[in-house]
């Protein structure tokens, strides 16, 4: 039997996914405004276990599930991009598709009621897109954005720690979850059960071409 290609340990994925995910929702309002300062943050937290990331930048799309229960490509391409982590284990860590669903476009007529689950793996489902065109950096120059990420690289790095993780059950974040070796993890509402049951039903629509 061949042996599973290293990845980031469970341990780990756990608390920095709750740890960024918690910490930017509360000092910003909401990450879903803020994709490259929850990169970066993911990146600084991996930093405390000693395993390197980059920020990635380029174009990217997922699929969300509208009220009518049917799926819709959405995301960010042709003048747009994204911003994900790529961790040295080959993994793509997105902690923002999943919450994307809460800013809906004004030309939508149906809102969208569920997103794909968080995702941190070196397998992608078909149902993200990701195109890396390059490596990004975090350039902050209102005063509020500095403040703001100053204080999530401080308590980052606080929660961020082998200590914290010493000894403990993984606790992850209340959010559906994808993780190495295509472990699913849903939420106590079971969104990503409802996501996965949309898509058997409806099939996976034409993806765009980013």
């Amino acid at each position: 039997m061949s042996e599973l290609p290293p990845s980031t340990p469970i341990e780990v994925i756990a608390q920095v996914s709750r740890v960024v995910t918690k910490v930017v929702d509360r000092i910003t309002g909401d990450r879903n405004e803020v994709p490259l300062m929850v990169a970066a943050a993911v990146v600084e937290a991996l930093k405390n276990f000693e395993m390197g990331a980059q920020i990635q930048y380029g174009p990217a799309a997922w699929i969300e599930i509208l009220e009518d229960q049917s799926p819709v490509w959405v995301g960010a391409w042709g003048q747009h991009f994204h911003f994900w982590v790529a961790t040295d284990f080959g993994e793509i860590v997105d902690l923002n598709a999943s919450v994307a669903h809460r800013r809906r476009s004004p030309d939508q007529a149906l809102k969208p009621i569920l997103s794909p689950p968080i995702l941190w793996s070196a397998e992608v489902p078909s149902f993200y897109r990701y195109k890396p065109e390059g490596v990004a950096e975090l350039e902050l120059h209102d005063e509020r954005d500095i403040q703001q990420f100053t204080q999530v690289i401080e308590e980052v790095r606080q929660k961020c720690t082998l200590d914290a993780i010493r000894g403990q059950e993984p606790e992850f974040p209340n959010e559906a979850m994808l993780c190495p070796g295509r472990r699913v993890l849903d939420d106590s509402n079971q969104n990503f059960r409802h996501f996965d049951r949309a898509l058997s039903v409806k099939g996976l629509p034409p993806a765009p071409t980013l």
